[in-house]
């Protein structure tokens, strides 16, 4: 009776572990309001959560270096937080304007990379501001998330101003601008998100249609993410515990069992 008395012992321990219940992954959005960006600066990374760990890193490359230009709007050379390209929101709030010269041959990338203990995030999603027609026409092409298997997802792309034409499918979808749209408004606004599924990075190009090198410019606005959540101490600590429990149980009955088939002795 001791040892089954002992055994209840377990489960007490069992229902504190369970109480912490498991971890919920919490949403997260880097706000270009509370953050900083080294103008012409082409990478910066940023922990969200203050626990030391970077939960975005957002890269900007191009076979190209020099065709970065500076914003006529502010002076500031790109890329640089700024309120140049607002998409119509109201109030207006800082985006990450990117400024180049772009030409045939000289696109750039943009590459969002998730961090955390896993790199994996999952309702992924940010609004791109002012693709439009300046001189040429803005493109973003090749837009695709990386599943954690490596495997390309296609974005859904919502939220299409009437300055963009959308052409292709899935991974060949394409935003090309078919008119000017002026910096407040959101004629040139194309959302884009991959809704539940788990993705490591995401990456667009960004180019024009043809000529020589001319001024064009986009923003990218607040990236929202919901990191894969780590595994919940707890849990895993109540999961052994009913292990535990369960052979200590099976333990009781065999000895119990062992007990009634003793020989009995006598005086």
């Amino acid at each position: 009776m001791k040892l089954f008395r002992r055994a209840w012992v377990i489960p007490a321990a069992c229902l504190v572990f369970l109480a912490a219940g498991p971890q919920v992954a919490q949403g997260l959005v880097l706000d270009w309001d509370t953050v900083s960006w080294t103008p012409g600066s082409l990478n910066n990374s940023y922990d969200l959560t203050g626990d030391a760990v970077n939960d975005i890193t957002v890269t900007i490359t191009s076979q190209n270096p020099g065709i970065f230009t500076n914003d006529p709007a502010t002076g500031m050379q790109t890329p640089a937080i700024n309120q140049s390209l607002t998409g119509g929101l109201s109030p207006a709030q800082n985006s990450l304007d990117i400024a180049a010269n772009l030409h045939t041959n000289s696109n750039l990338t943009v590459q969002l990379s998730f961090g955390g203990q896993y790199g994996i995030a999952t309702n992924v999603s940010f609004t791109i501001f002012d693709i439009d027609i300046t001189t040429n026409s803005d493109i973003i092409s090749t837009i695709y998330g990386v599943a954690p298997d490596g495997t390309q997802v296609a974005a859904t792309i919502t939220g299409l101003g009437s300055a963009i034409t959308p052409s292709g499918t899935l991974l060949t979808q394409k935003l090309t601008g078919n008119a000017a749209s002026p910096d407040n408004s959101g004629n040139g606004n194309a959302t884009i998100s991959f809704g539940t599924t788990a993705i490591t990075d995401v990456f667009f190009t960004f180019g024009n249609n043809a000529g020589a090198p001319r001024y064009q410019d986009i923003a990218i606005g607040d990236i929202s993410f919901t990191p894969v959540p780590e595994i919940n101490p707890a849990a895993a600590s109540a999961i052994s515990c009913l292990l535990a429990l369960g052979a200590m149980m099976a333990f009781h009955r065999r000895a119990k069992l062992k007990a009634r088939h003793l020989p009995q002795g006598g005086s």
